[in-house]
C-alpha cells in the first residue's frame, strides 16, 4: 500500500465498515516499523487491503475486500500474505477484533483457524462488543 492507493482504500473502507478508519490511520501505518500494509489489485485497481503489525504477536488490524467482488479469493489472498509475513517475522500468534454481530467475518476467520479468546465490551463507537480471535502461526517449513 502506498499513499497513491489511499483514495480507493478509503472508498472501500467507507463502503464496508460502520466505523471506518480515517486517512491518517492508514498513512501512519504505511511506514510503521514491523508493519504490513498491502493491497490486492485486479486490472490495476485496488480491490482489497490488509493492515497488520507486530513481532511475536501480530495484530491484524484491518482486512477488507470490495463487496462487489466477494467470494472471489481476494480476502484469501490477503490473509495468506499476512500469514506468510508473520511466519517470515517469526511471529507466534495473530489476533484480531471483529464485531460480535459480523457473522460473515467470524465464519471467514474461523475457516482460518481463528478461535475466540475473549470479548472486549463496548469496543466499537456504537457500544457493540468486539470478539477477540486468535490463532497460532505455524513456523516456516524452510
Amino acid at each position: 500500500m502506498t499513499e497513491d492507493d489511499l483514495d480507493r482504500v478509503l472508498e472501500l473502507e467507507n463502503a464496508i465498515f460502520q466505523s471506518p478508519w480515517r486517512r491518517s490511520f492508514f498513512k501512519s501505518d504505511i511506514n510503521r516499523p514491523q508493519g504490513l500494509c498491502i493491497v490486492a489489485e485486479r486490472d490495476g485497481h485496488v480491490v482489497g487491503y490488509a493492515v497488520a503489525w507486530g513481532t511475536e504477536e501480530v495484530h491484524l488490524a484491518n482486512l477488507a475486500a470490495d463487496p462487489d467482488l466477494r467470494r472471489q479469493g481476494i480476502a484469501t489472498q490477503l490473509m495468506n500474505t499476512v500469514f506468510d509475513w508473520a511466519r517470515r517475522n517469526r511471529a507466534e500468534s495473530i489476533y484480531l477484533e471483529v464485531r460480535v454481530s459480523n457473522t460473515i467475518a467470524r465464519q471467514f476467520y474461523a475457516a482460518y483457524g481463528f478461535v475466540p479468546t475473549y470479548v472486549r465490551k463496548g469496543y466499537y463507537e456504537n457500544g457493540e462488543d468486539a470478539l477477540v480471535l486468535e490463532r497460532d502461526v505455524e513456523p516456516d517449513a524452510g
